[in-house]
């Protein structure tokens, strides 16, 4: 094993109660219903379009609606992303193992590319990433494989050499659809069942069993 993907919100950053937060007051500012921390969970992992589309009462998620409530989103969220934000506990001692131990990471996220950005250089300035990716305008968004294939041909992995490391189905969709092994965490914004369901090949309850997965002698570094 070569390379670790990363998703990010969910996997190496809580960042739910900022986008709940942001969506929440844009929801307000136009006059429709907000809704719960909780209900954000199953509304984020698709991009920040369908966070919007999702948080809409379904006669008012149109097109134009979702624009214009997608642009005002933005504004608001990069004014604020931070407030709440923090790393899981565990990651940054797993990604300075993974770094001193030689491995390649890399995030690949469905965030837009603007706001993965500076998310990465505020909580993990530390770290040296491998590549960075975000939802770039003209690519599908996961769990379409296009991020991970875009990964391994930058970086130079063949698929049997990759893990990819998220909290939801998009995630493990996204691995599968890649031909790489889906490593599934418990402690994100989904259940555990729904990454048995679609396809984890191991499922860890704290980062640093991911290190223990890696160093078992059938997927040590090669």
């Amino acid at each position: 094993m070569k390379l670790i993907i990363f998703d990010l919100d969910g996997t190496l950053l809580d960042t739910l109660q900022d986008l709940g937060d942001s969506c929440n007051a844009i929801l307000e500012q136009y006059g429709y219903p907000t809704h719960p921390l909780e209900s954000y969970k199953k509304f984020v992992g698709n991009g920040v379009r369908m966070l919007i589309e999702r948080a809409l009462p379904q006669d008012a998620s149109t097109d134009d609606i979702i624009t214009h409530l997608l642009s005002a989103f933005k504004k608001y969220y990069e004014e604020k992303a931070g407030s709440h934000t923090k790393p899981y506990a565990g990651i940054i001692q797993l990604l300075q193992d993974l770094q001193s131990s030689g491995y390649l990471i890399s995030i690949a996220s469905n965030k837009y590319h603007e706001a993965v950005l500076p998310l990465v250089a505020k909580y993990f300035s530390e770290f040296s990433f491998d590549l960075i990716l975000g939802h770039r305008n003209g690519h599908p968004a996961k769990p379409d494989p296009d991020i991970v294939f875009d990964t391994l041909n930058i970086l130079n992995v063949q698929p049997d050499d990759c893990f990819y490391v998220g909290d939801s189905s998009v995630d493990m969709d996204t691995a599968n659809n890649a031909g790489v092994q889906a490593i599934g965490v418990s402690w994100g914004f989904r259940e555990v069942e729904e990454l048995k369901r679609h396809g984890a090949t191991f499922i860890i309850d704290e980062p640093k069993q991911l290190m223990d997965i890696l160093t078992s002698s059938s997927l040590s570094l090669q």
